[in-house]
């Protein structure tokens, strides 16, 4: 089922609630239409012993008198009673006019001649009325026959509809009040497991120190909540030790990058260099130092998972930043075909320059690498409320809806068919984002498939 557990619950709890109900409604049921009958039957049992004990000197004369008297207790009109001949014939008979026929069938009162008593419930009269039948041999020393004496049932199925009614009209309103003390009690008894899941959901890998409180009570919830915490050590202790490895194979991957670049460096200006020569000595540099920047990058997130990223604070003019970092990569727009503009005015905010470079032209790169030739590129700055702010504007292909949402994350490349130095580690705008929030800013960005992309970061002024 795709109902929630706390729906399934009082479903199951009403259902077996209807079934109980049913089941318990049946057997009152059974059991009041059984009592009132036996009620009924032992009534006539004694009606019977009446009419019998004053039938002993003899039936005539005495049946009506004493059959009346019998029938005094019983309801007026819906009793009767009848004395028959060995052969069936109605001797006497009073109450009721239905008594003015045999009530009973042929096998009933050969029975009752052999001394067995006989009872039955049969239809009579023009609406079938349901009556309750006794008959019993006369004894010995009385006149020869049988006696029947019967008694309507509409006393009883009057009460057992009664009942019907009341358990038809009380049980559907007890099951509704059922059902709703049953979901009150399921979002009780569920209540914690909600709030552990809220607190496990709002757990980051920058909050893996935190864990989700435990209830008190030594149950399963108690048991469930341990668990939780247990998974989360074994990932802190995980994530913490991926960090550690980046950090370190960042670090020791650093001094031989720049030996291999230095090396390099000077094999290109060695006197006598072939062109082929000199240009597999070109592509293994450009390969070492985009290594080397993706070095630069992990050591840089690892820092920042550390929580030792140091920020130098100072006054930042943005439009002076702009206009540095645009100059510095005048080359790679010049080489691309592409124009770049800067336009707004620049308010000053209090931020480490260096790290603010950074952010600027890792946005200001990816926009040139998926500019085509001849596009334009445009940087505006702008100023809303207490925050200042970059966007970075180009005409690429866009963001596709699927990659969007996570644009930001580690290693994740707005275009994932572009490879090698084209595409990126994937990494750039993951750390724009971290220096963005460690200065207090956001950073988002506007995006549609075919439409460009402008990214954009704003930092308080104050």
């Amino acid at each position: 089922m795709s109902f929630p557990i706390r729906a399934r619950l009082t479903i199951w709890y009403v259902a077996l609630l209807a079934v109980i109900l049913a089941a318990l409604g049946g057997f009152l049921v059974f059991r009041l239409r059984a009592d009132l009958v036996h009620g009924i039957d032992q009534s006539l049992d004694v009606r019977a012993a009446q009419i019998s004990l004053g039938l002993q000197n003899g039936c005539e004369g005495e049946f009506q008198d004493v059959s009346d008297a019998s029938l005094a207790g019983l309801p007026q009109g819906e009793s009767a009673a009848q004395l028959l001949s060995p052969a069936g014939e109605v001797l006497e008979s009073s109450g009721d006019a239905m008594a003015q026929r045999s009530l009973i069938s042929p096998a009933t009162l050969a029975g009752a001649l052999q001394g067995r008593r006989a009872r039955a419930t049969v239809a009579s009269g023009i609406d079938g009325e349901p009556f309750r039948i006794l008959s019993v041999r006369l004894p010995k020393g009385s006149c020869n026959g049988v006696i029947v004496v019967a008694t309507s049932l509409d006393d009883v199925n009057r009460s057992v509809h009664r009942l019907l009614v009341l358990l038809l009209v009380a049980g559907p309103a007890a099951l509704v009040a059922a059902g709703a003390g049953g979901w009150m009690l399921a979002r009780k008894a569920l209540s914690p497991v909600a709030r552990m899941t809220r607190e496990a959901s709002e757990l980051g890998v920058g909050r893996l120190d935190e864990r989700i409180d435990v209830p008190t009570s030594s149950d399963e919830l108690h048991h469930l909540a341990t668990t939780l915490n247990s998974m989360l050590d074994r990932l802190q202790r995980g994530v913490e030790e991926k960090r550690r490895f980046v950090a370190d194979a960042s670090h020791d991957l650093r001094t031989p990058l720049a030996v291999m670049r230095s090396e390099l460096d000077v094999s290109l200006r060695a006197p006598g260099l072939t062109a082929d020569s000199k240009e597999v000595l070109t592509s293994t540099l450009d390969e070492v130092e985009r290594m080397s920047r993706i070095v630069e990058s992990l050591l840089t997130l690892a820092r920042i998972d550390e929580g030792s990223l140091e920020l130098l604070r100072e006054p930042v003019e943005l439009r002076g930043l702009a206009e540095a970092v645009v100059r510095s990569m005048s080359s790679l727009a010049s080489e691309r075909g592409v124009s770049v503009e800067v336009d707004g005015v620049g308010e000053t905010v209090r931020a480490d320059r260096t790290r603010l470079e950074q952010v600027l032209t890792n946005l200001m790169s990816n926009a040139l690498r998926y500019s085509e030739t001849g596009a334009d590129v445009r940087v505006s700055l702008w100023c809303e409320g207490s925050e200042a702010g970059m966007t970075v504007r180009d005409s690429g292909p866009g963001v596709s809806p699927e990659v969007l949402p996570r644009i930001f994350e580690r290693f994740v490349r707005a275009d994932a068919s572009r490879t090698g130095e084209d595409g990126g580690s994937g990494l750039g705008l993951a750390i724009c984002r971290e220096i963005v929030e460690a200065h207090g800013g956001r950073i988002w960005v506007d995006s549609a498939p075919g439409r460009g992309s402008a990214f954009s970061f704003a930092l308080p002024i104050t």
